[in-house]
């Protein structure tokens, strides 16, 4: 019982963990990308509120997509 709860908090935790490691590296990305297919227009500036998960899960699925498509044999 005791390990139950032990191995969620660390599951939890590797998640929490994963999930800034995502966000930090892939915001900027994203956000240049986003700035350019919206014409300015999001994400806003970094003090007014937004989705920063949006943002760089959108520049980490920008990368995989450019990834796959500079493969040679396993593009789309």
């Amino acid at each position: 019982m005791a390990l139950d709860a032990i191995a969620e908090i660390v599951a939890k935790a590797a998640g929490q963990f994963l999930g800034e490691v995502v966000v930090v590296t892939f915001y900027w990305p994203g956000w240049l990308i986003l700035r350019a297919l919206t014409f300015g227009r999001y994400p806003p500036e970094k003090s007014k509120l937004h989705n920063k998960e949006f943002v760089a899960i959108f520049g980490l699925a920008a990368i995989l997509v450019g990834v796959l498509l500079t493969v040679p044999g396993g593009g789309l």
